[in-house]
């Protein structure tokens, strides 16, 4: 038996804007991300959904140079947020994230 698809209530869709709100206006430099987080070129590409050339030609000098856009800022931003809010949970939060995700795999 299948259920019908929801409807997101608007309970729903405040808490995904809660989510979304750390990359609304802000932006993180890629200076100032790795300052704080230690992570390799092939872990920047992931986190800016780009290749490790883009990456690598962050760092370059001369012609080759390129700037991160809006997007890898904002994406940097937003890793930044989760990464500090893990950091800061409760445990027991962890743990019912952990009991839920293993509910939903045995589906």
């Amino acid at each position: 038996m299948t259920l019908a698809p929801r409807t997101p209530t608007h309970r729903h869709w405040k808490a995904l804007e809660a989510h979304l709100q750390p990359v609304k206006g802000e932006q993180m430099e890629v200076e100032e991300f790795l300052n704080t987080w230690d992570v390799s070129r092939e872990e920047l590409a992931f986190i800016c959904d780009c290749s490790v050339t883009t990456v690598n030609h962050w760092f370059s000098q001369g012609k080759h140079c390129r700037v991160p856009t809006e997007k890898h800022k904002q994406r940097l931003a937003l890793a930044h947020h989760i990464w500090t809010t893990v950091e800061t949970e409760p445990e027991y939060l962890q743990l019912l994230r952990e009991m839920y995700n293993q509910k939903r795999r045995r589906k």
